[in-house]
């Protein structure tokens, strides 16, 4: 069902971000109904506007007649609530996908000043905004467009999902990097395009176990990697010269006690487990 749906939706944007490990994350939901309510609902915005008409800017002018839900204005404090004007259909979808979301223990914040200035958002809307970046920002929204599809030429078709503002979300990133002491755990040198070739296959074992990984792409001298792997503050330095990829070995130094082997390419990942076992846990 749609309110299932939007549930799994949000649950989906959740998990994106606690993949990345975005700190002080919040989600706020609401309804905006559909226009079986959204009709009705309009109409009382605009009697209780219109009280208020000398005081709106000309921008909310016109919204009052285009989308009175779309004013700003400090006046719309105490305008009524389209959560509270929902008709019957439109509640229950709204009680079952907040039902769908305590059921998987996903926390919110009902947020009646949620809204959409394009008509052919229904039911659902949601936001996902984080303080870890100072003032509290939006770095995803989303909701349910039940009507999108049909007002561009196609069948009337169900729909939800959401989009991310890329740069709040890269400024959250690197807020959350800079609070990480623990660094990187392997960064990869590659010296020559066959030890590209097969840094990319341990990069990505390493990253599909779980392990932070970074290499070179600018085909820099060794010098200037070891340079790049203490600014990324990584555990490992895995180097891969022409003679380590002849005999299918790499060079990894811990750069915490210096200590440097030659390892089996087939013993890197157990390696790596071992010596973090033994006193550097990787979590």
């Amino acid at each position: 069902t749609s309110d299932a749906t939007d549930a799994e939706m949000i649950t989906l944007a959740l998990d994106f971000f606690k993949a990345l490990n975005v700190k002080g994350l919040k989600l706020n939901i609401n309804s905006i109904g559909c226009p079986k309510c959204k009709k009705p609902y309009n109409e009382k915005l605009k009697n209780y506007f219109e009280q208020y008409c000398d005081e709106l800017c000309d921008t909310c002018k016109n919204r009052l007649e285009k989308n009175p839900m779309e004013i700003c204005s400090g006046i719309a404090k105490n305008a009524p609530k389209m959560i509270d004007n929902l008709c019957d259909e439109c509640k229950e979808h709204f009680e079952k996908t907040t039902a769908y979301l305590d059921s998987v223990g996903v926390e919110y914040t009902i947020n009646p000043d949620i809204v959409r200035g394009l008509d052919y958002y229904t039911r659902t809307v949601f936001e996902f905004v984080t303080t870890s970046i100072g003032a509290q920002s939006t770095v995803c929204g989303g909701g349910r467009y039940d009507n999108l599809i049909e007002e561009c030429g196609g069948p009337k078709t169900g729909a939800v999902g959401f989009g991310l503002g890329m740069e709040r979300l890269l400024l959250a990133l690197d807020d959350e990097e800079d609070e990480d002491e623990d660094g990187l755990d392997c960064y990869i040198m590659p010296l020559g395009e066959e030890a590209k070739d097969l840094a990319m296959q341990i990069i990505a074992m390493l990253r599909a176990n779980g392990f932070t990984c970074e290499m070179d792409h600018v085909s820099r001298g060794l010098k200037g990697q070891f340079k790049s792997a203490d600014r990324f503050n990584a555990h490992f330095s895995i180097i891969l010269g022409e003679e380590e990829v002849k005999n299918e070995v790499v060079n990894i130094k811990c750069n915490h006690d210096k200590e440097q082997e030659v390892v089996p390419l087939e013993n890197i990942l157990a390696h790596i487990e071992n010596h973090l076992s033994g006193g550097h846990e990787h979590e």
